[in-house]
């Protein structure tokens, strides 16, 4: 006796259709979000003014719409996992080490002093990119549907590609037509696109970069238009000069390599190329190789080593003397504030990032900093900005050591399963380049957070977490 199938639960048509449109709802959310990111350095300076010292006033309806972006898409995400009943779904072991991280950052704050509006807005900053993450999670899109994203977000980065070469060959004319108002980096000769730093310019370029060879490494033949994409690529990342993105380009290489464990030759010649077109202008420019001396010289001194003596200012008439590189003054001062309050920091909102300067812009003269430091506080060394650009420093000064390593165990948590469908080569070439790019992504945002406030920064998080998002969708496609 053969026992009959339970007849299926047909969904009415009007729940489908009010589901779709949710699922469409948030994919626009998301990709409007990730072009806002891109351009909203250059769009809060054009539309902004400038006052009466030349300094630029920034207008402030870019970032309002960012943070009702932000927003509006956690509550369609949260919406959209509950009437599709999958709460069972986000209860991975990376989903609980957010929680985890959530709670310990939360009692950071709580025990130093932040107030609940600062812990609020600290932790937004800390997790919004992670917003992305549960969202595309959320509505688990196809290769169809995720493939106007790569369009949108790609045109917008080849945009960029093609004016920061326009600004290299313009010069500081390129830069006023495109609406700059600080032509800092057109005097340093640092191409930047519409970004607001050319170091962002770089952080994109790698991104796009580590996307490029993640394919060549699992094609089967490459097209010549693909080298030659990745040569233009290569050239922009070294006109930015953003030297950690160059580092962090060639170590996500090297992981893309060592995963793939095939195509030596195809991996060892993207990292020739990269190498070579980034160091070009360097080699063809003695005021940018005398440049980096000087930056190698201010290591050494900053660290102890007596070495001879060059005026950092010789080639940049704006810049004021520092005592050695600043990073690792920054470094330095921080290690002696964490061997004072080793285990939850000093509290969240309250040491270098964006929050903290937010909130109160003399943050480096809080009394327990000055108690520690001496009567300078946290010193900035005449350094022009006022946060920290090391974010693991930042980290761990606010949070201690529970909340560095309860970030680096979510984030070894996000990773796993993608290393693990990566190393296994799951799936069609497509989903195992998704894989490869996916991890070496987040290997590249580790490595810059070492020399920026990346992780926490407007444009960094959202484009990692859209990758890693949609690449944990790909890992659950192939399971099934």
């Amino acid at each position: 006796m053969t026992l009959a199938s339970p007849p299926k639960v047909m969904e009415a048509p009007a729940e489908g259709f009010r589901r779709g449109l949710l699922d469409r709802a948030i994919l626009v959310l998301i990709g409007v979000l990730l072009v806002e990111v891109l351009l909203e350095g250059w769009l809060v300076t054009v539309f902004g003014g400038v006052d009466a010292d030349g300094d630029v006033i920034q207008a402030q309806w870019p970032k309002t719409l960012k943070i009702a972006l932000y927003l509006t898409l956690f509550v369609l995400t949260v919406v959209k996992i509950t009437a599709d009943k999958r709460w069972g779904s986000f209860r991975t072991k990376a989903d609980m080490a957010i929680v985890v991280l959530g709670v310990v950052l939360t009692i950071s704050g709580v025990l130093g002093g932040s107030d609940a509006g600062l812990i609020f807005d600290a932790l937004f900053v800390y997790f919004r990119g992670a917003i992305i993450f549960y969202a595309v999670r959320a509505v688990r899109p196809d290769w169809t549907q995720a493939r106007p994203f790569a369009w949108a977000v790609g045109g917008v980065v080849a945009l960029n590609c093609l004016l920061a070469i326009v600004q290299l060959v313009g010069g500081t004319a390129a830069y006023r037509a495109l609406g700059w108002v600080n032509l800092q980096w057109a005097d340093e000769g640092r191409a930047q696109g519409l970004l607001e730093h050319p170091n962002d310019l770089g952080h994109v370029t790698g991104l796009a970069l580590l996307a490029l060879v993640a394919w060549i490494a699992v094609a089967d033949r490459v097209a010549k238009r693909w080298w030659a994409l990745l040569i233009i690529l290569g050239f922009v990342l070294g006109i930015a000069q953003s030297r950690h993105s160059t580092i962090a380009a060639l170590a996500g290489v090297v992981v893309i390599a060592g995963l793939n464990r095939a195509h030596w030759k195809r991996m060892a010649a993207a990292v020739v190329a990269i190498g070579a077109l980034s160091a070009l202008p360097i080699a063809l420019d003695a005021d940018r190789r005398a440049g980096l001396m000087i930056r190698f010289e201010g290591f050494f001194r900053a660290i102890g080593v007596d070495v001879e003596h060059r005026d950092p200012c010789a080639f940049d008439p704006r810049c004021e003397e520092t005592a050695g590189e600043v990073r690792v003054l920054f470094i330095k001062q921080g290690v002696k504030l964490f061997e004072h309050e080793p285990v939850f920091g000093y509290g969240i909102g309250q040491f270098g990032g964006i929050v903290a300067v937010r909130n109160d812009p003399a943050w480096n003269m809080d009394p327990r900093f000055v108690e520690v430091l001496g009567p300078l506080g946290f010193h900035m060394s005449k350094f022009e900005a006022v946060s920290v650009d090391v974010f693991w420093l930042h980290l761990l000064v606010e949070a201690g050591a529970v909340g560095l390593v309860a970030y680096l165990v979510w984030m070894a948590l996000v990773a796993s399963p993608l290393i693990g469908a990566a190393w296994r080569r799951a799936g069609p070439a497509r989903d195992r380049a998704m894989f490869l790019f996916a991890v070496a992504t987040l290997g590249f945002g580790l490595v810059i957070a070492a020399w920026s406030i990346s992780l926490e920064d407007p444009l960094w998080p959202p484009l990692m977490f859209a990758v890693l998002g949609f690449a944990w969708v790909c890992r659950e496609r192939v399971k099934a």
